[in-house]
């Protein structure tokens, strides 16, 4: 039986993704302004990095929660894959087209293939936000690796080994005798960095809270101690991280990934337990976090590129703003329900029509992120 939807992790997906948009928006609203106009959102920065934050981690959670199950059968590494690609490149390639129109004279296939592919060694990209796609895929990669019979925990402590030792400072290496890791970062350089990222600490959180949610099933207080302490913690680090518009240093990925996973952890015991709820619009929000995500930034392109060079006031800029981001998310609900959602559904009727020819491809829960 899939686990159920956490209500309370899609309102977060949404308002994530809300925090990109908004980072993202506004500077690009403020080119239309008049000379002396301020900033349309006055200055204030978007958490655009800690909603990133969160979408990591909460991969991590929810990988480990739906496929804890999945642990040690060799048919669910190909079938995780599989699902993961499907989430990840449909949605994508729709929103590429957008740039590729508008930006055609600057393709060549040396530049197009690894947009199209997201492969990790490259990062020039057609919508900026795509980075984190490719992270997401390294990710994916290592987890899928991580379901093979007694092998796999072993790919996965050495993963985590290898990017906890290029984490550690070298005066501490050089304190406790260990060799530093500069010939792990040559070794991986281009197509490795992504696999030794600071990055990848947000996701290993996340699958260590989901494994505690799964293994210890965090009682209600238990729940309401770890929401609190999280949040808690997060907001005193805000001010670090510039309210959200910064990552900070090597120390802070390790920080914040504690934080967010000890606040996601937090929620979904909550809702677990009934303290927290949510419905149909909270599903609804959470399945329009990633359209919304990808399609943004090709739309604030297209617009850049068609509208004629304005001289907005302060009243027009922010209708200017309201507009944009009407036409943003009313572009991702219409890309979610008219063709996302029916592509998800397809390839989900493809995997069954495999399933029925392919005895040991088993059927099990779809992902939920």
């Amino acid at each position: 039986m899939a686990p159920p939807k956490l209500a309370t992790l899609e309102w977060g997906r949404f308002l994530a993704a809300t925090a990109v948009v908004f980072g993202h928006t506004g500077p690009n609203v403020d080119k239309l302004a008049a000379p002396g106009v301020g900033p349309v959102l006055g200055g204030w920065p978007a958490p655009g990095a800690l909603g990133v934050t969160y979408f990591f981690v909460l991969s991590g959670f929810v990988m480990m929660m739906v496929h804890a199950g999945d642990w040690g059968d060799i048919a669910a590494v190909p079938r995780f894959w599989w699902r993961r690609l499907c989430r990840i490149y449909p949605a994508y390639w729709l929103a590429l087209l957008i740039p590729f129109y508008f930006l055609h004279s600057l393709i060549t296939p040396e530049a197009a293939i690894p947009m199209i592919l997201l492969s990790p060694g490259h990062d020039r990209e057609f919508i900026p936000a795509a980075w984190t796609l490719r992270h997401e895929l390294v990710f994916y990669f290592f987890f899928g690796l991580a379901l093979i019979p007694r092998l796999g925990p072993v790919l996965l402590a050495v993963w985590v080994f290898a990017t906890f030792w290029r984490w550690i400072p070298w005066p501490v290496l050089d304190m406790l005798h260990l060799p530093r890791s500069v010939w792990l970062s040559q070794v991986a350089n281009p197509w490795g960095m992504r696999a030794i990222s600071y990055f990848n600490f947000y996701f290993m959180a996340g699958l260590a809270a989901g494994w505690i949610f799964v293994k210890f099933r965090p009682g209600r207080r238990a729940s309401l101690a770890l929401t609190a302490l999280g949040g808690a913690l997060v907001l005193v680090t805000l001010p670090d991280i510039g309210w959200g518009k910064e990552y900070g240093g090597q120390v802070m990925f390790m920080r914040m990934a504690v934080q967010v996973g000890l606040l996601v952890l937090g929620l979904a015991g909550l809702e677990r337990h009934g303290v927290l709820r949510g419905g149909r619009l909270a599903r609804r929000a959470g399945a329009l976090s990633y359209p919304l995500y990808v399609i943004h930034m090709p739309l604030l392109l297209a617009l850049e590129i068609t509208l004629p060079k304005l001289a907005l006031s302060e009243p027009a800029l922010r209708g200017a703003l309201v507009a944009v981001l009407a036409l943003i998310y009313l572009s991702a609900w219409l890309i979610t329900v008219l063709f996302d959602q029916p592509v998800q559904r397809l390839l989900r009727a493809c995997e069954q029509w495999i399933t029925s020819r392919l005895p040991g491809w088993a059927a099990v829960p779809q992902s939920r992120v």
